[in-house]
């Protein structure tokens, strides 16, 4: 098992993201085209992101250490992904360049009410340096995912464990479509983020603090789902607790759900208790869905203190 939170060594990273970073080529449009059809749309830029980079990028930005774990071609669109981490401050010692390589990138459609849809086209899969894994583990409290392939995230996790590593994953629809799936990828992990498509199409039921709690025999110590515009709830052996959404103006949501996880995550690792470390990230999402793009507005601490502060005392 895990070192638990509370008794973990002070190491170089609080959060290394596993993963290859994403550019994103984002179009607005006022909906995303059927099959068979076409919209017409307007280039809004190529933008840095991934989900497991921008959680990275966001626990720097909170002002904790952060790394990276994952692969980038030596094309233009990974260039801007290492200039990315750089302007945040997200260490790029584990973040291989490979050469002749085109880097991941999403067509990201976002239509005026700050919805979107993606296309995502990963980096051609490299084998595992289980030596330079190990290493980067042992300088990090927790190792963040997004666990599509399951056999890579069984080494992963299992790295991970034997390094006293905290293991944090986020699972959506597209991750686990099934209850099989989800079990797999929650019964090799510590902390479990869900959107709530993700959390119905694992748990097969809509979310809630009994079919949540249920996911904890599998053994994680923490799950949470955010429901977008209905908050967010989350789960330990000890406490539950809600928290509703904080007003804002939405201009696009992509990275809200990153942003989150990565505020309750610093929160959390900071020994915050369940119901203020969901606070504090629901306070962090509001800030994020202000401006265009995954990582335009990624909050500091004082802003996110500052929402707080303006609500402070509101309820469930």
């Amino acid at each position: 098992m895990s070192t638990p939170i509370s008794q973990a060594r002070a190491r170089r990273w609080q959060l290394l993201s596993f993963g290859d970073p994403v550019a994103d080529i984002v179009i607005a449009a006022s909906e995303p085209p059927a099959l068979g059809e076409k919209v017409v749309g307007r280039p809004l830029g190529m933008l840095a992101g991934g989900t497991t980079a921008n959680v990275a990028c966001a626990v720097a930005r909170l002002g904790l250490s952060s790394g990276v774990f994952g692969g980038i071609g030596d094309d233009a669109p990974g260039q801007l992904l290492q200039d990315s981490f750089a302007a945040f401050g997200v260490d790029t010692s584990h973040l291989r360049r490979t050469q002749g390589a085109a880097s991941a990138s999403a067509i990201v459609i976002v239509t005026p009410s700050g919805e979107k849809s993606i296309i995502y086209q990963p980096m051609d899969s490299a084998p595992l340096d289980s030596l330079q894994l190990k290493a980067a583990l042992a300088e990090t409290r927790v190792v963040y995912a997004m666990p599509y392939d399951l056999e890579q995230f069984d080494t992963l996790s299992a790295t991970a464990r034997a390094q006293g590593t905290l293991v944090a994953i986020d699972l959506e629809r597209a991750v686990a479509p099934d209850g099989e799936a989800m079990r797999e990828r929650v019964s090799r992990s510590d902390i479990v983020f869900f959107n709530q498509s993700g959390f119905e199409a694992g748990a097969g039921c809509a979310p809630s603090f009994d079919a949540m709690r249920a996911l904890l025999a599998l053994g994680p110590k923490v799950v949470v789902v955010s429901l977008g515009a209905a908050g967010a709830m989350a789960v330990t052996d000890a406490e539950q607790a809600a928290q509703a959404v904080f007003p804002a103006r939405v201009l696009d949501t992509a990275g809200a759900g990153d942003s989150f996880n990565a505020a309750f995550l610093a929160a959390w690792l900071e020994g915050a208790r369940l119901r203020a470390a969901l606070a504090f990230a629901c306070a962090a999402a509001s800030c994020t869905v202000a401006a265009m793009g995954a990582r335009t507005a990624l909050p500091d601490r004082a802003t996110v203190e500052s929402v707080l502060a303006r609500h402070q005392g509101r309820d469930e």
